[in-house]
């Protein structure tokens, strides 16, 4: 992965520290897990009884589904001709941590998008992982999204796209209602997002794209996400908030 340099992402924090501190002082930070007050504004916001719930996973290949070490590839296997080049993801999809993602994606707790995108985009300048130029959403259909009333992916890159002071771009369209993508296999989930995504506009060839998801499971619908922007000439990876390697074969 292309490394963030640690004076710019230091600069980065710095900036917004002010802003940070007038916020906890207005709206004290909870734990997103137990909701205690939290006494201080903490790249986790976790209270110390919840902090170990969380367990890191850091990068993961994309193709293979191994995960390791942070700051470097977790496997051998080679990432060009991929279109989703490498991914991040904060932890594991089970537990309390899949529980709180429910609650943000099927029961409308919006307001744990903004500290879940900020500990995101934390984390990647913490571990010198991509950022790129532009920050995008996996979109959902529309018929879908206004079911829901918003798109959690969107409001995660947000927060992402506002932490590390580069663009938002909603540039990926969902031409077509999928089936859900919960209950199915490997193999269905694949067909089910074949050809399902469309850019809105021209890309700069090279152009470094970061996209955006809740969750990845067996990767399909962000690996499909990411082929139509390759194929506008992007280069692309991904981070997310949980990472489930139990569906990985299924």
């Amino acid at each position: 992965m292309a490394k963030l340099g640690t004076e710019n992402g230091a600069s980065l924090k710095g900036r917004s520290g002010l802003l940070e501190n007038l916020l906890q002082l207005l709206f004290p930070e909870r734990c997103l897990l137990c909701r205690s007050l939290l006494k201080t504004v903490s790249d986790r916001p976790l209270c110390p009884k919840c902090d170990h719930i969380a367990l890191p996973v850091g990068v993961v290949c994309p193709h293979c589904g191994a995960y390791g070490n942070k700051n470097s590839s977790p496997c051998g296997c080679r990432q060009n001709g991929y279109a989703l080049q490498g991914l991040f993801a904060l932890s594991f999809y089970e537990g309390r941590w899949r529980i709180l993602l429910h609650n943000l994606k099927y029961r409308g707790r919006l307001s744990l998008a903004r500290p879940l995108g900020r500990w995101l985009a934390r984390e990647l300048m913490l571990q010198g992982c991509f950022i790129p130029q532009i920050v995008v959403p996996v979109p959902l259909h529309y018929s879908r999204e206004r079911e829901r009333g918003f798109n959690q992916s969107a409001l995660l890159a947000r927060q992402v796209a506002k932490e590390l002071h580069i663009p938002f771009s909603e540039l990926l369209i969902r031409n077509r209602e999928t089936e859900s993508q919960t209950k199915i296999s490997r193999r269905e989930r694949l067909l089910n997002v074949r050809g399902a995504f469309s850019c809105r506009s021209e890309l700069k060839a090279g152009a470094q794209i970061l996209l955006i998801d809740d969750i990845f499971s067996t990767g399909a619908t962000l690996k499909e996400a990411a082929y139509c922007l390759q194929c506008r000439g992007a280069l692309v990876y991904g981070a997310v908030v949980a990472y489930n390697p139990l569906r990985q074969n299924c």
